[in-house]
């Protein structure tokens, strides 16, 4: 099966799965309420149970954010890609969540990047050093042969896209006020 097929093929299955878990609470939360009107005390204990499962649910994604931003601070950069591989998750799933991180983090040290339909996130470091080439009135291309030795940088393209990023959250002091 090439690459392509399987991809459609895992995006059929993941918005199916999301399409289930949205029929499963409507069916859980009608049963609920038709329980209720022949037994209260029975639906209240379905009801604490159902919001215990859910509550597990949370804390379990919960955790997955956690291991996902202590696993990318250890990089300088690093790409949807790469995190999938080391954290055995499905793509979809890490592209989900840094889409979720990347939505809130206007105040946060690292950044996320999306640039040709992928992720690259770069943790303070790599921030840090974007920011003193940037303000060092560096161009584009010295920028990347600078943080090509320093980081896994591969393109202008990346660079660009760092820069834009940076100047649309206000992180980014312009050449002409330094």
């Amino acid at each position: 099966m090439s690459n392509r097929k399987y991809y459609q093929w895992h995006n059929t299955i993941l918005k199916l799965k999301d399409i289930v878990k949205k029929i499963v609470f409507y069916l859980i939360l009608g049963i609920i309420i038709l329980i209720f009107i022949f037994n209260q005390i029975l639906a209240i204990g379905l009801a604490g149970l159902f919001f215990i499962i859910y509550l597990v649910y949370y804390l379990i994604t919960l955790s997955f954010k956690r291991r996902l931003l202590r696993l990318v601070q250890e990089y300088s950069i690093i790409s949807d890609i790469e995190i999938a591989d080391k954290l055995r998750k499905p793509i979809d799933d890490i592209r989900k969540k840094l889409s979720s991180l990347s939505k809130n983090q206007k105040k946060k040290k690292w950044l996320i990047v999306f640039l040709n339909k992928r992720y690259i996130f770069l943790n303070e470091n790599g921030v840090e050093n974007f920011t003193q080439l940037y303000e060092q009135g560096y161009n584009e291309k010295k920028i990347l042969e600078n943080l090509q030795q320093k980081m896994n940088i591969k393109s202008r393209a990346e660079v660009k896209a760092i820069e834009i990023t940076l100047a649309n959250h206000n992180r980014l002091i312009k050449r002409g006020e330094i």
